[in-house]
């Protein structure tokens, strides 16, 4: 995820492109915007917006839009595009969870099989959790099954 402390982008900006209301807003009406929540002169402001607003468009946070004929500029907010190492990351991270996650599980599906037969009056009891979390490891196998496939496809 793109971090905006990172892009060293003023946070009053940010503020205005993170409001709801901002959709489709002219680069004059951020200017004021920001003119306004600043209070400083419009030059200083201008130069400084202009500057932020290249920043936000490089970092695909806003895209650009120009309409033909009014020469009308209009900047959208984008929603964010993960990059393929953050997404290999956050992928690698739900792997490492559901591998424990299953190891877990196997230990406590062991742990029943063992109570069965040291305590079998406790079967009829045990035998249903038992069933449940072998269902559970099963499940969780495949969720590791299909991350490790996206991952060997990525790195492909």
């Amino acid at each position: 995820m793109i971090s905006f402390v990172d892009m060293n982008l003023n946070k009053q900006i940010l503020k205005i492109v993170r409001e709801p209301s901002f959709d489709n807003i002219f680069s004059i009406e951020m200017i004021k915007a920001l003119e306004q929540k600043n209070g400083g002169n419009y030059l200083e402001t201008l130069l400084l917006m202009s500057a932020q607003i290249k920043r936000l468009i490089k970092e695909d946070v806003i895209e650009e839009v120009h309409q033909s004929g009014d020469n009308v500029k209009t900047h959208h907010p984008l929603t964010h595009k993960s990059t393929v190492s953050e997404t290999a990351i956050s992928l690698k991270i739900k792997h490492m969870n559901y591998k424990q996650q299953l190891l877990v599980g196997i230990g406590e599906a062991d742990e029943y099989k063992l109570l069965c037969k040291q305590y079998p009056e406790l079967k009829e009891d045990l035998q249903p959790k038992y069933n449940n979390i072998r269902d559970q490891n099963t499940k969780t196998l495949g969720k590791i099954k299909v991350i490790e496939s996206l991952l060997n496809n990525m790195s492909t």
